[in-house]
């Protein structure tokens, strides 16, 4: 094969057409290429290959490459001056070399620069990976690339230098040739010259057959215009796969701006979960639906962030209709153009978290009653007789309900319970406020912080409490309780020395005839005693 021929079939063609006669000269100082003009010049009708350079031009190598006088040689043995210039070839990685030829002299060697130039620019759009178009500062054609005639083939015919661009869109028009959607013709005609004439203009249109085109019109200082036109089809078709994953995503989500956190976009799942409409949710920062005392210290985490966020932290929401959740937000970092951007996902951990809850609870709480069960009741003695917890006294009243086993024996153990029950909810009422523990079976106990003195009213309403007969499915049942108080200062008090203290005097009350109440005696400390 040619070596001319390994040049690319554009270039050649462009050589070939081109004005002035072109030779392109190997690093051996061999013809591999000649075009139209340079056989003519030379009187051949060959392709001039394998001729010596040196054969054709007397004066080779040049004493200036950027322009100088030759004697040329033709085949028939005439000799005529031209002006000749060199200059490598352009986008090759072999070291060929372009002699361009003038005939006769006449033309000065920046003429000859310009049509080299331009042949030079016609090169480069051939090159380029998009269509490109050129336009006078009369929006005139001067040049285009064969892509751009490959998008516009129904117009291909009617490219000519000189002609109009508005023309071109015309005669397109009435011919209903036109590839872009148009609803209507007038508006579509007088909005694209208007942004054809701005000094940038990009939009993006989309075609009958359903591809999409970014144009991109640049004027040139000198009043011209150079246009550009992209294909984004594979763009436009992975946005909108990456708009119905974010729409059909099943997860709260929401995009936000990273510095002012003003949500940009949100999913249906985001619309559904908050019941906001898109318009009034779009309106809105990232952390409105926070609860009160929550939002600046999300906002202020996610200025902070510097990377994607693994969601640690349990937030709670509120949606429009006030419901609290209590959620998990992953959050990316994303950039648009160099604009910061946050990917929002929320998680609904309101289940779990209630969940959670509810267990901790019932790991505290007596099932049957409600009431603190013995492991909270031992807990909140232990931290009320801590020595940092404030100086006083710290009381304990053991309650036994009397009469209890003849009720599960005469009526069964499900009166049993519902009288357990009963029983709590009168002594939580009778206590006034202080912690009240079922530490099992009907055993009860109630904790009292105090400046030193027992509130002996306190047995008394407890013992008064469950005097009255309990009504359970029409029967009546009646019982009692016997109590016994004991009292250790915080500095001084011990849990296990202090209970049994209380029940101690709990047997002494049930010794001395039941539903009564007796204080511990002074094995553990005095206490002054009022009736409340």
């Amino acid at each position: 094969m040619p070596e001319g021929a390994m040049l690319g079939a554009e270039v050649m063609n462009l050589l070939e057409s081109c004005p002035l006669a072109a030779l392109i000269v190997n690093a051996a100082g061999f013809v591999t290429f000649a075009n139209a003009e340079a056989r003519a010049l030379f009187g051949t009708a060959d392709t001039l290959h394998g001729t010596g350079i040196t054969d054709l031009l007397s004066g080779w190598p040049l004493d200036n490459p950027e322009g100088s006088s030759v004697l040329l040689t033709g085949r028939a043995g005439e000799a005529r001056t031209c002006n000749i210039r060199v200059s490598p070839f352009p986008g090759s990685d072999e070291p060929f070399t372009v002699v361009w030829i003038e005939r006769g002299g006449q033309e000065t060697s920046a003429g000859l620069a310009a049509r080299e130039a331009n042949l030079r620019l016609r090169y480069v759009i051939e090159m380029l990976p998009q269509a490109v178009c050129v336009f006078d500062a009369k929006d005139r054609y001067v040049l285009w690339n064969q892509k751009y005639a490959d998008l516009y083939a129904d117009i291909a015919e009617y490219l000519m230098p000189g002609i109009p661009f508005e023309e071109i869109l015309k005669i397109s028009l009435a011919g209903g040739s036109i590839q872009e959607v148009v609803p209507d013709q007038d508006v579509w005609l007088s909005e694209r010259m208007t942004k054809f004439r701005q000094p940038v203009s990009q939009e993006e249109r989309q075609m009958k057959d359903g591809r999409w085109l970014r144009y991109d019109d640049r004027r040139t200082p000198d009043g011209g215009a150079i246009g550009m036109r992209i294909d984004i089809s594979s763009l436009k078709q992975r946005e909108e796969w990456l708009r119905q994953l974010f729409d059909a995503n099943p997860m709260p989500m929401l995009l936000c701006d990273g510095d002012s956190l003003a949500i940009l976009e949100a999913n249906h799942a985001a619309l559904q979960f908050y019941g906001y409409e898109r318009s009034v949710l779009l309106a809105k920062a990232v952390f409105d639906m926070h609860a009160e005392g929550q939002g600046e210290e999300f906002a202020a985490r996610l200025r902070d962030l510097d990377g994607d966020c693994e969601a640690r932290t349990v937030w709670r929401q509120r949606t429009a209709q006030g419901r609290e959740h209590h959620v998990l937000i992953y959050v990316r970092l994303l950039y648009d153009s160099g604009d910061r951007r946050l990917l929002l996902t929320i998680a609904d951990v309101s289940d779990r978290v209630l969940a959670e809850a509810e267990a901790n609870r019932l790991a505290h709480h007596d099932i049957l009653t409600g009431l603190p069960n013995r492991m909270q009741f031992y807990k909140a003695l232990d931290e009320a007789l801590k020595p940092e917890a404030s100086e006083g006294v710290v009381i304990v009243y053991c309650l036994d309900l009397d009469g209890f086993k003849p009720v599960n024996d005469t009526f069964g153990h499900a009166a049993g319970d519902e009288v357990l029950k009963l029983a709590a909810e009168r002594l939580f009422s009778a206590a006034g406020g202080h912690l009240v523990a079922r530490l099992g079976g009907d055993e009860f106990a109630i904790l009292v912080k105090s400046d030193g003195q027992a509130d002996i009213g306190l047995a008394e309403r407890c013992i008064s409490a469950l005097n009255a007969p309990f009504r359970i499915k029409g029967l009546s049942i009646s019982i009692g309780v016997s109590i016994g108080i004991a009292a250790a200062s915080v500095v001084a008090g011990d849990r296990e020395t202090l209970v049994q203290a209380a029940d101690r005097a709990l047997y002494r009350a049930k010794s001395a005839g039941r539903n009564t109440w007796r204080m511990a005696e002074d094995e553990i400390m005095p206490l002054v005693v009022t009736v409340r």
